[in-house]
């Protein structure tokens, strides 16, 4: 399965095994929930489906590469204590906590949650010595005399032997207690996770154009090339800081991430002509509705790998802005949240004066929890401190000066809501600016491929759907339709010619 497949296999899987009944009791007890099992080649993207459920749930993410464990580590020190048994005294051998397992309580601990993910990766290639402990904890969630948190699932993940000498293969015993899921690379799936994360531009374009460049995995004896979901994403990241601190970008830092020449140079060359087409194209002119014929007319004559690029520049412009506009929508509800559950502690009445310091804490013990928060949690949360200064400066969240509890509350009120209509007034900006960049794709190409492509990658950012949803876009919903249509109308081609391969040649005839 691909790592879309395998992402909703997962969600769906923890979601079952957190399910509770209308007593309070799990509908599928521990000792039946299955360990997940991703099996599949190396920087496929394991881990990133793992952590993307456990962000998406609101629950905790805690990651160990197992090989990088002892057996000591993995289960503890030993130490003697003394019990009674049957009137006698004795000494009796015990184990210090797991460090495994005492991450997953210091998580609950920080965060406040008590759900979480246990995640093991390379569990297949573990020592001799640690690979009993290994085998208890996947059946039982124990090590050695520790068992995990209650309501904390495991996860593990491996390489098939083909790719890593040190692996081996599951027992029949074994796979018998495991939900395994086998994980394939594919482009598809991989473009929609990374327009969602923010990839770069480039990186999701020339893959557009070269998709068979996607994945490439051979570790011969005379040839070594290495090109995977993982390095994609992580060339992606650095181009961009290396755009931003002004650094040299050449073929040998590519090469340091797609470890194969053919590919490498292949890239270096597109990553050039794309450079010179963010010069060629005013981005920020056709974001204002600002274009003219000439750049119109220069977008219609060019080849497709152009069109790509220029596409993926306007969205690699447009996709920020309706992030920062959503990022500070949620801020909003958060900061909202915490002043009327502050104004309704005492009474009816704001308990005054507060401080930032503890409108921090409070979003960092009660807000992840309260609300599932679209987009980067991390940078919501800042943008909701930021709001809170905004709001009530850097010192005391009420003005000194007024004394009246209701009056203070009025004062906070009165500033939060003229935030809230600037935002407000804000969306139509943003709409218009959607609206500009599917105008000029849909003048430059008409409703053709590339903006149906365009209309594809955005319907992929959750985020962007998000504020589509509430604040619209005729020209998206409009696009959508097409792409809708285009859609039915292949999967329409296919069923008849699959029909047309079944009927007898006689009846074709």
């Amino acid at each position: 399965m691909d790592i879309a497949t395998a992402i909703n296999q997962v969600r769906n899987t923890v979601k079952a095994y957190l399910a509770t009944d209308e007593y309070g009791l799990r509908r599928i007890s521990t000792e039946m929930q299955r360990p997940i099992i991703l099996m599949g080649p190396p920087g496929v993207g394991k881990t990133a489906i793992v952590a993307q459920v456990a962000e998406e749930m609101g629950i905790n993410f805690v990651s160990y590469s197992i090989t990088h464990h002892t057996r000591q580590s993995a289960l503890g020190l030993p130490f003697i204590s003394e019990k009674v048994y049957g009137g006698r005294l004795y000494k009796v051998s015990e184990y210090t906590m797991s460090e495994i397992i005492g991450a997953t309580y210091e998580a609950v601990e920080s965060s406040g949650v008590a759900e979480g993910i246990i995640f093991l990766d390379e569990v297949n290639c573990v020592s001799e010595t640690l690979a009993p402990a290994m085998l208890q904890f996947l059946q039982f969630k124990t090590f050695g005399q520790h068992r995990l948190p209650e309501g904390w699932i495991v996860v593990a993940a491996g390489n098939p032997p083909e790719f890593n000498e040190t692996a081996r293969e599951f027992d029949a015993a074994l796979l018998d207690r495991l939900k395994c899921l086998s994980i394939e690379p594919s482009v598809d799936a991989w473009r929609a996770y990374a327009v969602s994360k923010g990839a770069h531009s480039a990186v999701v374009g020339y893959l557009e154009c070269w998709p068979n460049h996607f994945y490439k995995l051979r570790m011969e004896a005379t040839e070594k090339c290495l090109v995977t979901a993982r390095g994609w994403m992580e060339l992606s990241r650095v181009l961009q800081t290396y755009e931003a601190e002004n650094l040299e970008i050449d073929r040998d830092l590519i090469g340091q991430y797609l470890q194969d020449d053919e590919i490498a140079t292949s890239f270096a060359v597109y990553y050039e002509l794309f450079q010179k087409y963010k010069k060629n194209y005013p981005i920020a002119e056709i974001l204002e509705g600002d274009v003219s014929d000439e750049v119109i007319g220069r977008a219609r004559k060019s080849s497709f790998d152009e069109r790509i690029a220029v596409l993926s520049l306007l969205l690699e412009a447009l996709q920020p802005v309706v992030h920062a506009f959503m990022y500070r929508e949620e801020a909003l509800k958060i900061v909202r949240d915490f002043l009327i559950e502050q104004r309704d502690k005492d009474a009816g009445n704001m308990k005054l004066p507060l401080e930032i310091e503890e409108f921090c804490e409070w979003m960092r013990g009660k807000a992840s929890r309260k609300r599932k928060l679209i987009g980067d949690k991390d940078v919501i949360e800042m943008e909701a401190v930021a709001i809170t200064r905004e709001i009530l400066g850097d010192g005391a969240i009420a003005p000194e000066a007024l004394t009246d509890r209701e009056e203070r509350f009025g004062v906070i009120r009165n500033s939060f809501n003229t935030i809230c209509v600037q935002h407000g007034d804000e969306a139509t900006g943003v709409s218009l600016r959607v609206d500009a960049a599917l105008g000029f794709l849909e003048k430059a190409f008409g409703v053709e491929q590339e903006t149906l492509i365009a209309v594809t990658r955005l319907s992929a950012d959750p985020v962007f759907v998000s504020f589509v949803g509430q604040y619209g876009s005729g020209r998206y919903f409009e696009q959508s339709k097409q792409l809708l249509f285009e859609e039915r109308s292949a999967s329409l081609l296919r069923e008849i010619e699959a029909l047309d391969e079944s009927l007898p040649d006689a009846r074709r005839q």
